[in-house]
């Protein structure tokens, strides 16, 4: 039973830094697009949009972070 615990406890953690790493890159992929946005092609309009979507996704991924306990709670 306990090793049920344990394997429990080991996937919550990989699935908490999974999303950490995704905030990560989401925030990063916004900051990219909007400081890079005449290179890659967009206008400065669609760029900021873009850039906002991809915060916001971080945010929520954060969001889902930070609430994983109430979220998934233990058995």
């Amino acid at each position: 039973m306990a090793e049920g615990s344990r394997q429990t406890e080991v996937r919550n953690s990989m699935v908490k830094v999974a999303f950490g790493i995704m905030a990560l890159v989401c925030l990063a992929a916004g900051f990219i697009v909007y400081l890079f946005a005449e290179q890659l092609g967009f206008s400065e309009d669609t760029a900021q949009i873009v850039a906002i979507a991809f915060l916001v996704a971080g945010a929520g991924d954060y969001l889902v972070l930070k609430l994983w306990d109430r979220i998934m709670p233990r058995r």
